[in-house]
């Protein structure tokens, strides 16, 4: 008899995929790390700002002491030039008088119209913040554009200045040739502050009251004198002149402080 046939195979089981189930597990991760992503995003910007805020602070109070520095040091200089101002302006105007002034008079005009003093606004950190691009870690935009502006205006008023200083210096020299200041000094100083002054240039201790002035200022001369008259003007018009650029720099840096304080206060 013949052999019976062998069943036909069971056919193995298929595995069946569950997109579906698959496709909400990818969206779950995929929501997982897009969440932490923004997270961190989040949590940099925060502490960027908050860094960044910080750094403004720090720009700002540094910013008003460099601009209060500006002001005392205007201030200190008019008041120990208000005098010297003066005595440079009774010297020109001495050669208009009717009765010639004292002659001990011109020669301490003359010697004390003969000083000055420089002043330097304090800018560092206003230009460290347009060099770096920390500018714009101001958030205010109207401050932004007023410290650039007063950058911009302390640059013209130092130029004004350099050239109203230069123009005195000059004046200066050639008012040496009429006046000698030592004989002045010799007049208005006490040995003990002369011989001070003295001792800081290097002069060995010397006995004043030997010294002579070679060429004694003989007031009448001088008063007669166009080129002396010229060089009166021209010492007592420069110093006019850095007066008011002096000034206008004290301005200039007490609304800019004003506005960098309110900011800070703010």
């Amino acid at each position: 008899m013949p052999d019976a046939p062998a069943p036909p195979p069971t056919p193995r089981a298929r595995l069946r995929w569950d997109w579906g189930g698959a496709a909400r597990w990818f969206g779950a991760e995929f929501l997982v790390v897009v969440t932490g992503v923004l997270v961190a995003l989040a949590v940099g910007a925060w502490w960027q700002g908050r860094q960044d805020a910080v750094s403004e602070q720090a720009y700002l109070r540094q910013l008003a002491a460099d601009l209060r520095e500006t002001e005392r040091a205007a201030t200190e200089a008019d008041a120990f030039l208000r005098p010297v101002d003066r005595a440079g302006s009774l010297l020109w105007l001495a050669f208009y008088e009717t009765a010639a002034p004292p002659r001990d008079s011109l020669l301490a005009w003359a010697e004390r119209a003969m000083w000055t003093s420089t002043v330097r606004p304090v800018v560092g950190t206003a230009e460290a913040l347009v060099a770096t691009g920390d500018l714009a870690l101001i958030r205010d935009d109207s401050l932004r554009t007023a410290v650039t502006a007063y950058l911009e205006r302390t640059r013209g008023r130092l130029y004004d200045h350099e050239q109203f200083d230069q123009a005195w210096a000059a004046a200066e020299r050639r008012m040496r040739r009429h006046v000698d200041p030592t004989e002045s000094a010799l007049r208005l100083y006490d040995a003990a502050t002369l011989g001070g002054y003295l001792a800081q240039m290097g002069v060995p201790e010397t006995d004043l009251s030997e010294l002579n002035a070679p060429f004694p200022f003989d007031a009448g001369p001088f008063l007669r004198d166009p080129d002396a008259l010229q060089d009166a003007f021209e010492m007592a018009n420069a110093k006019r002149n850095l007066l008011t650029v002096r000034r206008a720099m004290a301005e200039d840096a007490r609304a800019l402080r004003r506005r960098v304080e309110a900011e800070l206060a703010g």
